[in-house]
């Protein structure tokens, strides 16, 4: 499994725990929004507190879809799926991002 060490409270980070990606490299998603809130101004944490939720579902599903895969019950669609939820964080990750 893929290890990273968090930029923000640097600590690995693990493949099988609630990650993402940032310019700065890779974070756990705890530290991500909360680093997030104290940053975004008070008239965006809203949109914070939408996003954060859609971010935090998004990568439940990842560790499901993960699950699957390590059971060895990986078909073509599963891994699609994967592929198309990894991209749809990214996005969602750089729209927290740019708040």
């Amino acid at each position: 499994m893929a290890e990273f060490v968090c930029y923000s409270c640097k600590k690995k980070v693990i493949t099988g725990e609630k990650f993402t990606f940032t310019k700065e490299g890779p974070v756990h998603f705890d530290c991500f929004i909360s680093s997030r809130r104290n940053t975004v101004p008070d008239d965006k944490q809203e949109t914070l507190r939408k996003l954060s939720i859609l971010l935090d579902s998004q990568l439940r599903l990842l560790l499901d879809i993960l699950d699957i895969r390590l059971a060895g019950n990986e078909p073509e669609a599963v891994t699609a799926a994967y592929k198309n939820i990894e991209k749809e964080c990214g996005e969602t990750t750089r729209q927290i991002s740019a708040l």
